[in-house]
């Protein structure tokens, strides 16, 4: 069989991981729904999704690494002897970078010519991972192992798509001392095992300009008056100067995020440990209030997405968004598909990076994003416990050292050197040039890069109720009722109800007050 690297894009699923005809045109019609929105959204956010236009995505492509199976000692008369097919894996991961490409072949490659097992690398979007995911388990085609983010992993447990006694075997050959102690106990199941493995992780960030900031007197924006002061002073309309500017489009797992991280800033918890939702509470309705506000008032006219918020800070258009570490090379001026425009950076391209404070917490609340690494119900398990500890230690480095700035690792070292991960962090080139995080931005950012990832609130994993919030991210149901509120097709009062009520629909047999039957 050979290894093998398959992307697969935003729109393009290939037929080989389907088990039939029928199931390809249910992909199919799954990703021409925006991925994902299985009843059409209400009419603001149809609008705006039928406005949108995909990035072209590349055919798949598969590389293929021979191995060896010819047979010695035969003849040209005879006939040939039949070799034993090595045993195979598949990985899903949820990274499509040409760079994660090449060092998944390469460890891939490695893997096979130690243990002689083939290994076919997935590449899958992020936006399709939920469908793909979904779709594998009603045809019985499940990977053996999926890459994927924190959102997923008990809900996809709870559904028994990871064999949660699989991650406990290979946790324990691991050692579970090894791993970050705060991101296992995020990711336990009710049953006491962990959902998958974490694999690495960031901090969400308000990026801001440290040099605004110092010329109109503002204080850091780490709580929602020092963020909302900042943004109402360096809001300029007339010369087209936004104070804030964030994701707000429906079909994006961000825009639900950025409202989760200022919704645990107000204390608002979307449920408790009973299972009763609370987004009714007066603190939830603080925080959606502060949220409409801050972008009705401070942002650009019209739907944001990752892309449009981090062009406008490389364009010197904002003086405050939040997003992920992946923008630090950018500011950086590393990165030639997203080099900074402002005013400043042509005569100094790492200008931002010189003028771009950070920060983790606002009102004292983070929010920490992670990929784990989960051992499916598919699996053959030996195999896949066994690949799984080799990504862990003999690929581990590999796999921090692609885009290494959003991949704190969360196995923190080996048992003979328990901080090797952890304290090498930082000090990886970035973006194949020679600087590093540390050598830009200084070790005092490294910490606060690096430290408390797993510690941040995230709704519902505390209260034991992953299952829920990995309905909800699959459904970005938040996202949808976000948009509508912002193109004024709901007030806010209006708008924490729609996200009671639907969030409710998500919830089978709920048995709290129900507003939709009032």
């Amino acid at each position: 069989m050979g290894n093998k690297v398959t992307k697969f894009s935003s729109f393009q699923v290939a037929s080989r991981q389907v088990a039939s005809g029928i199931l390809l045109i249910t992909v199919y019609c799954l990703l021409l729904t925006a991925c994902g929105l299985a009843n059409p959204p209400r009419l603001a956010t149809a609008t705006a999704q039928a406005a949108f236009t995909p990035t072209p995505s590349p055919e798949p492509l598969i590389l293929t690494v021979a191995t060896p199976t010819a047979v010695p000692g035969t003849t040209p008369n005879a006939q040939p002897a039949q070799a034993d097919p090595n045993p195979s894996i598949t990985v899903w991961v949820n990274e499509t970078s040409g760079a994660h490409e090449a060092m998944l072949d390469e460890m891939a490659a490695n893997f096979s010519a130690e243990y002689n097992v083939d290994v076919e690398m997935v590449l899958v979007s992020p936006q399709i991972l939920p469908e793909l995911v979904n779709t594998a388990v009603l045809s019985n085609t499940l990977p053996d192992i999926i890459l994927h983010p924190l959102e997923y992993s008990v809900g996809w447990a709870e559904r028994g798509v990871f064999d949660t006694a699989a991650n406990a075997e290979a946790l324990a050959q691991l050692g579970p001392d090894t791993f970050n102690p705060d991101a296992l106990a995020l990711v336990q199941t009710r049953a006491g095992q962990p959902a998958a493995l974490p694999n690495s992780g960031f901090h969400q960030l308000i990026i801001y300009r440290t040099d605004w900031f110092e010329q109109r007197n503002l204080a850091v924006p780490n709580s929602f008056a020092a963020l909302a002061a900042a943004a109402q002073a360096i809001t300029d309309r007339d010369n087209l100067i936004s104070g804030f500017v964030v994701p707000t489009e429906s079909n994006l797992v961000t825009t639900q995020q950025i409202f989760e991280q200022m919704a645990l800033a107000t204390g608002c918890q979307l449920v408790d440990e009973a299972g009763e939702l609370k987004l009714l509470e007066p603190a939830c309705s603080e925080a959606l209030n502060f949220y409409y506000t801050l972008i009705n008032q401070n942002s650009p006219i019209g739907v944001q997405t990752d892309t449009s918020t981090r062009n406008a800070y490389l364009a010197g258009r904002t003086g405050l968004i939040m997003g992920p570490p992946s923008l630090l090379p950018q500011l950086a001026g590393l990165d030639p598909a997203a080099l900074p425009r402002c005013p400043e950076c042509a005569a100094a391209p790492d200008f931002l990076a010189q003028n771009s404070g950070f920060v983790t917490d606002l009102n004292g609340a983070e929010f920490g994003n992670m990929s784990l690494l989960g051992i499916t119900t598919g699996a053959e398990r030996e195999t896949a416990v066994l690949f799984t500890t080799y990504w862990f230690n003999q690929g581990y480095d590999q796999w921090l050292s692609v885009d290494p700035e959003r991949k704190v690792p969360m196995r923190l070292g080996t048992q003979a050197a328990p901080r090797q991960f952890i304290d090498g962090w930082g000090s990886q080139p970035l973006a194949g040039s020679s600087q590093t995080l540390e050598s830009l931005y200084g070790a005092e950012v490294v910490a606060t890069l690096r430290d408390g990832i797993a510690t941040t609130g995230r709704w519902g994993l505390p209260q034991g109720q992953g299952e829920l919030m990995t309905t909800l991210y699959e459904e970005l149901t938040l996202s949808i009722v976000l948009q509508e509120m912002l193109s004024g097709y709901f007030s806010t009062d209006t708008s924490i109800i729609e996200a009671y009520n639907r969030t409710i629909e998500l919830i089978p047999n709920y048995a709290f007050p129900n507003l939709t039957e009032e």
